[in-house]
């Protein structure tokens, strides 16, 4: 028998086998150093084979939520809000079919009102493992025999649409126009509708382009649309949505999607290789297919069905709900017209303060350690690095290895305190210590005092391997391309259950971290800072391992003055003795401080101490 024969019938190829296998950390150790080759090829199997799903992320308030109860031919909303408006679009039969045979079921939505667009049925049995806000779950499970989850996708999504224009500096004016440009269908009906000049209306949508950094308003719409329902699509899922939904060709589907997106008619037969008048013969029957008549009125019907279309596939893992209230969000544009995505807290005229994430996590940082920081007189910056969270990738090919990707990172930092007029700005790093080196290096004059909190050496120069955690470091040390496939099954493992157990089983042997995991919250914000690999982007995560597995160092003239590290004793991912050699080396006149009471979770743990260490 072959090994790769051995490996696939050791670990079968399905969910349930794989997640049990994730969470050994010491079968899965044993296999990356004894069969690298095989273990390389099960998970190439295994990501291909689909056996997982990402998870869709959405903003609860953009959707309507309601239980249909067959009984009473009724719908009930559970959340205590007026009752939903959409009780005339139910069909019942439809309720009553999909309670019978399980599963999802997508339906048009037949309104001339605009007021919804498609409507979703989840029976009662499958809504049972999607992640649905409590009051929407409890009122399920009171008579789930006669219950099904209703969910109606608007149009107009009015509060998460509102936010979404915030988060890009927009006016009121620039909201309103976009909101009735959505509404209307283009930017001269829309005009019309308020009551301001044409003129007006195409003065404020020209500024909300160069805000959003779209070049045409279907992009800015689309663009808009999509970020309001908390929706990210990957890859090229969107034409085949459309192929799917309306019956287009595949190739009116890729003009109907670059349409949407904002490309024009002559850079659309550029970029597919076709003539123009093909383009727009195609446009026409695009148009007529789905009964629009621009491209504006074409990218919402296109957001909305990409909306329905994530809704559908929660069916095949989980539904995460984004918690609007909890995280700010603001976009903003590199040079080149990459989106960076930073969260702001505290006073606007405190002292700037930029919190760094981890490789695993994105820029949602410890809540509780970001109160202490506000408390203090900080203003808080926290930014996606390229390819995390919702920051666009760098141009630098994923595969690229010999790429700094802490570089990228550093001149976002750079772009960030340009747009926001700041001239200098301390640093704490929870993990992206490189970054901070990156920054200190290339910026040296905007860099004030850095705290770096169990800051990761390379894995050639620590040997710990403890958890989970520190088997995918010996695995991808030993093996770079297995970096993308592991990642790809981690991300679609990760609920918040799965997190949970996973965190107590990479911190089993540190008491402080233990301790700390009695903290719920400790994990909510946890999760919440990882829950955008969920969603399947990973190029920053992947670039950053490999340049780690590849032994890679960061090389910057940073000396370390103004710079504090803290490692904790009891930190179970890195040997602190190997941490303090490795960042001795690197930064020779920082303050080094090994504590005793503390371990990997120092900055959930005790954030007074990081305060204390800007401060002095």
């Amino acid at each position: 028998m072959t090994q790769r024969e051995s490996t696939d019938q050791e670990i079968p190829a399905t969910a349930d086998y794989a997640l049990d296998w994730l969470s050994d950390p010491e079968r899965l150790l044993a296999k990356a150093r004894a069969e690298p080759d095989a273990l390389e090829a099960y998970f190439h199997a295994l990501d291909a084979s689909h056996a997982f799903r990402t998870t869709s992320l959405f903003d609860g308030d953009a959707l309507i939520l309601a239980i249909a109860d067959t009984g009473s031919c009724r719908l009930l909303d559970p959340t205590g809000a007026e009752a939903p408006d959409i009780a005339y679009e139910i069909d019942w039969d439809a309720v009553r079919a999909i309670q019978r045979q399980g599963g999802v079921k997508l339906v048009e939505g037949d309104v001339d009102s605009g007021d919804a667009s498609v409507i979703v049925y989840v029976a009662a049995q499958e809504a049972s493992y999607w992640d649905l806000p409590e009051a929407v779950a409890q009122a399920l499970n009171e008579n789930p025999a006669e219950r099904a989850l209703v969910i109606a996708a608007p149009a107009i999504p009015e509060r998460p649409l509102r936010r979404a224009c915030r988060s890009f500096g927009m006016s009121g004016l620039e909201t309103r126009i976009i909101e009735a440009s959505l509404r209307e269908g283009n930017i001269r009906r829309a005009a019309a509708a308020m009551e301001i000049s044409y003129t007006t209306a195409r003065a404020a949508i020209s500024s909300a382009l160069a805000k959003s950094g779209a070049r045409r308003i279907p992009g800015l719409l689309y663009r808009l649309s999509l970020l309001a329902f908390g929706v990210f699509p990957a890859g090229d899922a969107a034409p085949a949505i459309l192929v799917d939904r309306w019956g287009l060709k595949p190739r009116q589907a890729q003009i109907a999607m670059l349409l949407a997106q904002g490309m024009t008619r002559a850079e659309t037969a550029r970029a597919l290789s076709l003539s123009e008048a093909t383009v727009k013969k195609q446009t026409d029957i695009v148009f007529q297919t789905l009964g629009v008549s621009s491209a504006a009125e074409m990218a919402r019907s296109i957001s909305i069905a990409t909306v329905a279309q994530a809704l559908v596939s929660a069916s095949h893992g989980r539904m995460s709900w984004l918690d609007s209230n909890a995280e700010p969000l603001r976009i903003l544009h590199s040079d080149d017209g990459r989106r960076i995505a930073i969260s702001e807290y505290g006073h606007p005229k405190g002292r700037p303060l930029v919190i760094l994430h981890s490789s695993m996590t994105t820029r949602h940082p410890p809540r509780h350690l970001v109160a202490k920081l506000v408390d203090a007189g900080f203003r808080i910056l926290a930014i996606d690095r390229p390819g995390f969270g919702l920051t666009d990738p760098s141009p630098t090919p994923a595969g690229d290895g010999d790429a700094d990707p802490f570089a990228a990172a550093a001149h976002d930092m750079a772009t960030v305190f340009d747009t926001l007029r700041i001239a200098r700005a301390d640093i704490v790093g929870r993990g992206g210590a490189q970054a901070a080196v990156a920054f200190a290096g290339l910026y040296p004059e905007r860099c004030g005092k850095v705290v770096l909190v169990n800051p990761d050496p390379i894995s050639a120069r620590d040997e710990r391997r403890w958890g989970v955690l520190g088997s995918f470091k010996e695995a991808y040390r030993q093996r770079p391309g297995l970096i993308l496939p592991a990642a790809r099954l981690l991300a679609r493992a990760m609920t918040r259950e799965y997190l949970g157990k996973a965190l107590q089983k990479a911190m089993r042997g540190s008491p402080p971290d233990e301790a700390a995991l009695e903290n719920e919250q400790v994990i909510d914000d946890y999760y919440r800072a990882v829950r955008m690999l969920a969603t399947g982007r990973l190029e920053g995560y992947v670039r950053e391992q490999i340049y780690f597995a590849r032994g890679k160092t960061v090389d910057y003239p940073v000396n370390g003055a103004d710079w504090s590290v803290l490692i904790g004793a009891h930190d179970t991912l890195s040997n602190p003795a190997s941490v303090r050699s490795y960042w001795e080396e690197i930064l020779p006149q920082a303050e080094f401080e090994t504590l005793p009471e503390h371990g990997r979770l120092l900055a959930y743990a005790d954030p007074e101490l990081i305060v204390r260490r800007l401060t002095a």
